[in-house]
């Protein structure tokens, strides 16, 4: 029997922080984990599509485009990017 690890939010973190940083054209250490991406960052629904596209194809998680506009902040995707992992994980 083999033992499956579970990953967790953290585990993404600072993956999902260097793409939503990088994307998003922001300095290092300007992101934070409730900066409201339009809001506080000045982008807009695009930007965010791009964000989860290279998401998805660096971490091999799928993200349903019905939650993008949850997905408000660093916080935010952060959870959504492990919820799916887990269960891509168990499809």
């Amino acid at each position: 029997m083999t033992q499956q690890t579970v990953a967790t939010a953290a585990d993404y973190h600072e993956q999902v922080s260097r793409i939503v940083t990088e994307e998003l054209e922001l300095e290092e250490g300007e992101l934070t984990d409730e900066g409201h991406f339009t809001e506080d960052y000045d982008s807009d629904s695009l930007s965010l599509i791009t964000v989860v596209s290279r998401i998805e194809k660096e971490l091999g998680v799928s993200i349903p485009k019905t939650e993008l506009g949850e997905l408000v902040n660093l916080r935010l995707l952060v959870g959504a990017v492990a919820q799916h992992a887990g269960e891509d994980a168990h499809a």
